[in-house]
């Protein structure tokens, strides 16, 4: 009687774990893991032109991709951050030409007043695009330092004489 008594028990016990290994805890929700193997990381250049897999992309818009991949808030942000910044500059510095192709050139607006307000928002615009590219660069640095973290990888592929290769990665960083 004892030993079904403790068959029993055993039972129970691993059915109850197994039952709560397959859900999720709530300890995950501040961590998601990762899945990066397939993303590369970003480098930039002495010119400021950023890299990707070595091909050379042609805006900074077209870090998108990767970052949305990624998917992490922080390098969100930035990016967010980034392209927000930018448009508002370029809003900013097109605003004298069109207040003066609005008002006219008749209305009384002295060319002093006109140049003033067009250089200040050439300063803005400038100001602007800087900011925004400081805001780039620490979403790149950001995403590569989350492509950074060590990483433990399992692979297992059917070999053709129907064997299995079985194979166990770690991965602590990349090299440029």
């Amino acid at each position: 009687m004892k030993k079904w008594t403790l068959l029993a028990y055993l039972l129970v016990v691993i059915c109850v774990q197994s039952l709560s290994a397959q859900t999720q805890h709530s300890d995950t929700l501040f961590y998601k893991p990762l899945d990066s193997s397939h993303l590369k990381p970003i480098i930039i250049a002495a010119n400021g032109r950023y890299y990707y897999g070595g091909q050379r992309l042609r805006s900074n818009y077209s870090l998108e991709i990767p970052f949305g991949e990624m998917d992490d808030l922080e390098v969100n942000r930035y990016f967010k951050n980034s392209r927000t910044i930018r448009t508002v500059g370029s809003v900013v510095s097109a605003l004298p030409g069109v207040y003066f192709l609005v008002v006219g050139r008749n209305s009384g607006v002295s060319r002093q007043t006109f140049w003033a307000t067009y250089v200040a928002s050439i300063g803005v615009s400038l100001t602007a695009n800087l900011i925004a590219n400081f805001q780039m660069r620490k979403a790149v640095n950001t995403y590569n330092s989350r492509l950074a973290r060590p990483r433990i990888g399992l692979s297992i592929q059917e070999m053709s004489n129907n064997s299995l290769a079985v194979g166990v990665g770690l991965k602590v960083g990349f090299r440029n």
